[in-house]
């Protein structure tokens, strides 16, 4: 009896050891990792701050490092990073961007972590997103937000002026009409701005005057169509209009600025512009949107949406996920869109971004998703996007003609498209 006695103790202790070691196994699995979170936009980030927050309280040995680049040197210091093995674990990507680093062997293929989810699903988000980060048949992108264009107004500017607010039915005419109108050089203030920046700027227009900047099979670019050359050249007639600032003048002072200040009466911007303005106290109560405008009773305007990546040589490729698969979830997107940060690219919870802010007229950038196209891009965009930028801007200067800039941009495309 005794020493089946010391057995059974024996036995319970080297159970107790085994039982120890496993828990302690467990312990280890469960390790405190941080995982770096790569983004651009400073409005964003506090949000996105609250959206880690919460992850971290759901996942307690998960902690998220936000890194923030301003977007001008982003795409330069990440593909250093990159290259490097560097990167962040999750970074934002974009359009014009995501087929260079696929296969360039810098992101993680996603198909079947979300097969395995219980959070998300492709099937909850638009289609043209979810094909916007597909690659040669492979996903790598879960869906952020959408963002799309419009012409936002100051409505004191328009009531000291007498001019009656812009409506959705106005067409450009109308607004070059507007602009004249509001312009009063003596106090500094113009009706209109060139937009120095091609999605909030003239790949709108480009759209508008039935023209498009590379076609569909991406190996052509569209800079010699006329109607392409005319969606330039209305940017160009505003200046020498003087209803809108010269190109040196913007250089120095953005338009974006100059609307801020109260300077600028219309402004061209995305969706993306809404926290900025609602955080601005000398002009959120003096400012509304309004749709873009038509030319020959057609809108037009880009779409665009941004997608979380996981790093391909990130060292947490399975915590990464999880953060991943969070942002995409309903309680992420939800606080996304009630912050107004971006349109939530969640089908469940889109509205709730308009519903935020119901002091504006937010709709309309929801409704130019069904006149809007694709962001332009190919596997290497910024080969001819950055000789675009310089063409584009010699016109806008007087350096060239809007035709002479066109002339030699489609040039230079399609040796850049032919490359590819």
């Amino acid at each position: 009896m005794k020493r089946s006695k010391i057995i059974a103790s024996v036995m319970c202790a080297v159970m107790a050891v085994a039982m120890f070691s496993a828990m302690a196994v467990t312990a280890g699995a469960e390790e405190e990792v941080t995982i770096r979170y790569g983004l651009w936009d400073s409005n964003q980030e506090p949000t996105l701050r609250a959206i880690a927050d919460k992850f971290e309280e759901q996942n307690p040995n998960i902690k998220v490092e936000i890194e923030l680049t301003p977007y001008k040197d982003y795409f330069t210091t990440l593909e250093t990073a990159a290259t490097g093995g560097t990167a962040p674990d999750v970074f934002w990507m974009n359009a014009p961007n995501v087929t260079k680093y696929v296969r360039g062997g810098m992101l993680t293929e996603l198909s079947d972590y979300i097969a395995g989810s219980e959070t998300v699903a492709k099937e909850d988000f638009p289609e043209s997103l979810i094909n916007l980060y597909t690659v040669d048949g492979g996903w790598y992108g879960m869906p952020k937000g959408f963002d799309t264009v419009a012409v936002w107004y100051n409505k004191e500017i328009f009531d000291n002026a007498g001019v009656a607010y812009p409506t959705d039915d106005w067409t450009w005419d109308d607004f070059v009409s507007i602009a004249e109108q509001l312009t009063d050089t003596d106090n500094g203030i113009y009706g209109a701005a060139v937009q120095l920046d091609e999605q909030a700027g003239w790949y709108n227009t480009i759209g508008l005057f039935g023209g498009y900047v590379i076609s569909d099979d991406k190996k052509t670019s569209g800079f010699g169509d006329p109607n392409t050359i005319a969606g330039i050249q209305c940017w160009k007639d505003l200046i020498d209009k003087g209803v809108s600032p010269s190109y040196a003048q913007l250089s120095d002072t953005s338009s974006n600025t100059m609307f801020e200040s109260g300077k600028l009466a219309m402004q061209w911007n995305g969706s993306w512009a809404v926290p900025e303005y609602i955080g601005i106290d000398e002009i959120k109560d003096k400012i509304d949107v309004v749709a873009v405008p038509s030319v020959n009773g057609e809108k037009s305007c880009v779409i665009h949406g941004l997608g979380n990546v996981i790093f391909a040589k990130s060292e947490h490729p399975d915590e990464a996920w999880k953060f991943v698969e969070f942002l995409g979830g309903k309680e992420a997107m939800t606080m996304q869109a009630e912050a107004a940060i971006d349109i939530s690219a969640r089908t469940e919870t889109t509205s709730i971004w308009v519903d935020a802010h119901p002091e504006y007229n937010l709709q309309v950038y929801m409704d130019a998703a069904q006149y809007a196209y694709p962001y332009p891009a190919s596997a290497n965009t910024s080969a001819w996007q950055s000789p675009m930028y310089d063409e584009v801007y010699a016109a806008f200067n007087g350096d060239k003609t809007v035709e002479e800039a066109c002339a030699s941009l489609e040039a230079t495309m399609n040796d850049a498209l032919a490359a590819e």
